[in-house]
């Protein structure tokens, strides 16, 4: 039995970043994972400014730096081989980092690990999470198992469950089961391989190609001239990739031209790797003496290619509304609860915008329709559509009514002209994505907490859970309900019970 401030399970994009902001500010931390590292991930890989800028802070940059990664300081989107937009990457408020990283998992990960240590952080690589310790109704530590077999229980002032999609801490905690989420459509196939264009400025741009119902993308690695290619189409495309690799592979090159040219003479290809049925969701995140970070409290659909980047951000946030709390439990709890609705705050934009980047579905005319306005403007200026995936402005800031009403009209315009038969669908397509644009801005402006109201044409119905895995034979210490909402559909708003 040993005493800390925190204890953190997993260590990876959250919690190792928790870790080293803790230990920074003199917290006594440790972080226990399954994992030995150098470890792999599943991930889209992408890290956007806003992580990039809390690797700066933490001071793992110059070891990313180190590994010759690829700047991509460009978006290039290319609507059905008809339209393309080539965009500067903006910058964060405060930031420098206009451009997008790919790193891969195993470096990232390992450098993050390395990053905690080196501020103080107690990182123990292959222990198993087995359950949370209670008393007085509030979390006090937990119970694991180190590579030895022998159990401990670390006894702790806040309990951080940063353990993924699959998190053994809110299964623990009582809040394994989202209060919201949404259905993904789409599946997600990928391999590495060597950029044949590394020495040109393809090498410097994320580029994506939106063909029919499908995107493919390419994200320059590191280090160079590593690439990642990925293809996210119909969720019904990954059961046939296992099937046959080569043969669906084959079968994108052929569905995805520029795509299939963007990646020609390409050498030294991995296997494929594969994911679908990742539903996007919310967990209550937050309760007496502990807290969720990264995919164990919030997820998004990866076709936006933000989870890394809001890992981070959470594990950053965490930490340092945490730090200065951690003596006194009222004060504790209730920064938690802050935190839990600043990153609700921080996500819930983003979290629609990959909702409506999932469905299955034709590129929306009005979309392509500002995106033809957009490719006519000087390359030279100011980041436009890039500040969506950029998180430098909401998709809502980016695309007011008034733009979005002028590429509803731009489309009908284009329709008449062009192609008249698909007129009423243009009309109907517009009509519902505006209906849903203005359920979205009306739900941020609310700022309700842990809201269970679900925005129809948004989140999308179907999705499914597992049941709340058991606890392992060793862990005996009984489970604490989370937050239940109010009969209106909401918990009641943070200014009440902070």
């Amino acid at each position: 039995m040993s005493q800390h401030d925190v204890v953190i399970i997993g260590a990876r994009c959250a919690g190792s970043v928790a870790a080293a902001v803790l230990a920074r500010e003199g917290r006594d931390v440790v972080v226990l994972d399954r994992s030995r590292f150098p470890s792999d991930t599943l991930s889209t890989h992408v890290l956007f400014g806003g992580g990039v800028d809390v690797l700066k802070d933490i001071g793992a940059f110059d070891k990313v730096t180190a590994n010759d990664p690829s700047f991509m300081r460009d978006l290039e989107l290319t609507f059905d081989n008809e339209v393309t937009v080539r965009e500067p990457w903006g910058a964060p408020d405060g930031s420098s980092s206009n451009y997008v990283w790919c790193i891969p998992r195993p470096m990232q990960d390992q450098i993050l690990v390395d990053t905690a240590r080196e501020h103080g952080a107690d990182v123990r690589e292959g222990w198993e999470f087995l359950d949370v310790l209670w008393r007085g109704g509030r979390v006090s530590g937990v119970r694991a198992k180190d590579p030895d077999g022998e159990i401990h229980e670390l006894h702790a002032k806040l309990v951080i469950g940063a353990d993924g999609r699959k998190s053994s801490v809110a299964a623990r905690v009582g809040a394994w089961h989202p209060y919201r989420a949404s259905k993904n459509g789409r599946g997600l196939v990928f391999r590495y391989l060597d950029d044949p264009k590394v020495d040109t400025h393809l090498n410097e741009t994320l580029s994506q190609w939106r063909d029919g119902d499908s995107f493919c993308m390419t994200f320059p690695s590191a280090p160079k001239p590593r690439m990642i290619a990925l293809v996210m189409g119909p969720a019904s495309d990954v059961a046939r990739a296992r099937k046959d690799p080569e043969g669906v592979w084959n079968e994108f090159l052929r569905r995805h031209p520029g795509w299939a040219k963007r990646i020609e003479g390409a050498t030294n290809l991995s296997k494929l790797r594969s994911t679908a049925d990742v539903p996007a969701y919310f967990r209550a995140s937050s309760g007496p003496g502990w807290a969720l970070a990264g995919d164990a409290g919030h997820f998004k659909d990866p076709v936006i290619g933000n989870g890394q980047r809001d890992a981070m951000w959470m594990g950053h946030t965490l930490a340092t509304m945490a730090a200065p709390a951690l003596d006194d439990a009222a004060t504790l709890d209730a920064t938690l609860r802050r935190y839990e609705q600043a990153r609700d705050e921080e996500c819930l934009s983003a979290y629609h915008f990959a909702n409506s980047e999932t469905r299955i579905q034709a590129q929306s005319p009005v979309l392509i329709a500002l995106a033809r306005e957009a490719s006519k403007r000087n390359h030279a200026a100011d980041a436009d559509l890039s500040d969506i995936f950029q998180r430098v402005r909401d998709q809502q800031d980016v695309l007011p009514l008034r733009r979005l009403a002028r590429g509803f009209a731009l489309a009908i315009r284009h329709d008449l002209r062009h192609r008249p038969t698909a007129l009423p669908e243009t009309i109907k397509g517009g009509l519902g994505d505006l209906a849903v644009d203005l359920n979205i801005r009306a739900e941020m402006h609310a700022r309700r907490f842990r809201s269970t109201r679900q925005i129809r044409g948004s989140e999308h119905p179907g999705w499914t859970w597992p049941d709340t895995p058991r606890r392992p034979a060793l862990a005996t210490a009984p489970a604490m309900p989370a937050a239940e909402p109010s009969s209106d559909g909401d918990v009641a708003t943070l200014s009440v019970v902070a």
